[in-house]
């Protein structure tokens, strides 16, 4: 990623705790234009990690480099705000901290992108946790931040609110920089760029959703008939496979799939079509085991049972 493309450059950032929680030597870039997503189990130090990016704590060492001028937004899992105040007002408050300088999103305009234009003039204290993510990501995008950190910013929303905030961060990735964290896996597959991995505090593995996919993956394929086999012939046809293909590990979980796992991606190059061809029946799918984010991020942090 060249200068001009790279929004920040996290390097080597470290800060601990004296119960020795923290981070520790964390490096990664975060492009222009796009998301990147920081996932990791409850306690990796993602938190930790923002508040050092927006500013609000300093690193033991490291540095976190920005653009010259770069204006950061950050927006915490859960925003607080003036319980006074109503919706349309924190947002007008927020642009107020521009400077005057214009903002590409107008307060109103950012309260209908979140979804809050009805409850525009309603009083922010009867406004639920998920209604508050929706106020914290408008007052952030008013200020028309390049770099905009989002810490879990649908934890609190139901389907059609994470949806919502789907299609927000998908139009305003074109503008900022986006940095976010979230649990749901699903989410950052389909919106994430670049994703970072943390666990206990470090970085364990960052790269393109496609490379740490492909980079977890275990050489394991679901072969789907399309006609079911007795039980005696899947036992026969398990057999004869296992007899023809030695090195591959082959096992008929249910009468219609075939599951056949390979020593490593070269060897299934080789042996998956000669494989197929030997297959009793014809076939539906071919499916790589595990391959969505959530399998992957099981792996490459060693669960088990992903």
């Amino acid at each position: 990623m060249s200068a001009s493309d790279t929004a920040l450059r996290v390097d080597r950032v470290t800060r601990t705790f004296a119960n020795d929680t923290g981070i520790r030597d964390i490096t990664f870039e975060a492009a222009n234009r796009g998301i990147t997503a920081v996932i990791g189990p409850n306690g990796a130090g993602k938190t930790v990690l923002f508040t050092i990016i927006a500013g609000l704590a300093s690193a033991d060492s490291g540095h976190v480099v920005a653009q010259p001028g770069a204006r950061t937004a950050y927006c915490p899992d859960v925003p607080e705000f003036e319980s006074w105040l109503t919706a349309r007002e924190v947002v007008e408050n927020s642009a107020a901290m521009c400077g005057g300088t214009p903002s590409r999103t107008a307060p109103r305009e950012a309260l209908a992108l979140c979804g809050l234009s009805k409850v525009e003039n309603r009083g922010v204290a009867n406004f639920s946790r998920g209604m508050l993510q929706r106020l914290g990501l408008a007052a952030a995008l008013v200020l028309d931040p390049d770099v905009l950190i989002l810490d879990e910013p649908n934890s609190a929303l139901d389907p059609i609110g994470r949806a919502d905030i789907r299609a927000v961060l998908e139009e305003q990735r074109q503008h900022r920089c986006i940095l976010l964290s979230s649990h749901l896996l699903s989410e950052v597959e389909q919106l994430a760029d670049h994703v970072v991995v943390m666990n206990e505090g470090r970085l364990i593995s960052s790269g393109t959703t496609s490379q740490l996919l492909t980079r977890a993956a275990d050489p394991t394929w679901n072969i789907r008939l399309s006609t079911p086999l007795t039980p005696e012939g899947a036992r026969m046809s398990e057999h004869m496979l296992r007899a023809r293909f030695p090195e591959t590990r082959i096992r008929f979980p249910t009468d219609a799939i075939c599951q056949a796992r390979f020593s490593s991606f070269e060897q299934a190059h080789t042996e998956l079509p000669r494989l197929i061809a030997a297959l009793p029946a014809p076939l539906i799918e071919v499916t790589l085991e595990g391959r969505d984010l959530d399998a992957a991020f099981a792996r490459l942090i060693g669960d088990p049972h992903p």
